[in-house]
């Protein structure tokens, strides 16, 4: 009698576990459609009405993808506090998640708040370090702070990840320059110039 209700109850749990995994399914499925709804509607422009349909989405089942979004919404209406929450609460679902970190750089950055941005550059590396933005970006922070070796360095790893963009070779360049190493800086001055 015992066994027949250790797997009954074993059924049970099982039963309802299959049940609430469906829930989650379907709600995590509904998430993503209303994320992919979101993201058309930002990319055109629409940012009012991509934020209304993530701002319907239950608390629950915001990841930090949704909180990315919420935040360069706010970012497009010139509201940096909300995006630095959003960023911040899509840390708190993902601590490692690069691209908020990288986006605080970039609000921090753009408030020349140099320190705090090289703080989320250098975090975003250390999440992901083949983005060569986030090593081109630093760099620029680094500029500003007159720390031309860092940014040198820096430069060099965003050249290694993308050969392609110009403005990183400008800003080696510079920093060279800056450093008194003039024939390094008219080398790279020679790329550059091929580039355009």
């Amino acid at each position: 009698m015992f066994k027949k209700n250790q797997i009954l109850i074993v059924f049970c749990f099982l039963f309802l576990l299959n049940i609430n995994n469906l829930t989650f399914a379907k709600n995590n499925s509904n998430t993503n459609e209303i994320k992919q709804q979101a993201i058309a509607l930002y990319t055109t422009g629409n940012f009012n009405e991509a934020f209304k349909l993530l701002d319907n989405i239950p608390a629950s089942e915001k990841n930090e993808e949704v909180f990315l979004l919420l935040a360069n919404i706010a970012q497009e209406n010139n509201d940096d506090n909300m995006a630095i929450q959003n960023l911040n609460k899509a840390l708190d679902k993902n601590y490692s998640y690069y691209k908020a970190y990288y986006n605080l750089g970039c609000i921090f950055a753009s408030k020349n708040s140099y320190l705090l941005a090289s703080n989320n550059f250098e975090l975003a590396i250390k999440y992901n370090k083949t983005f060569p933005s986030s090593y081109y970006n630093l760099a620029c922070c680094q500029i500003k702070l007159k720390n031309f070796e860092s940014a040198k360095k820096n430069l060099i790893k965003a050249i290694e990840l993308n050969p392609q963009n110009k403005d990183y070779y400008y800003n080696l360049a510079y920093c060279y320059k800056q450093l008194h190493k003039e024939k390094q800086a008219q080398k790279i001055l020679e790329v550059y110039n091929k580039m355009s």
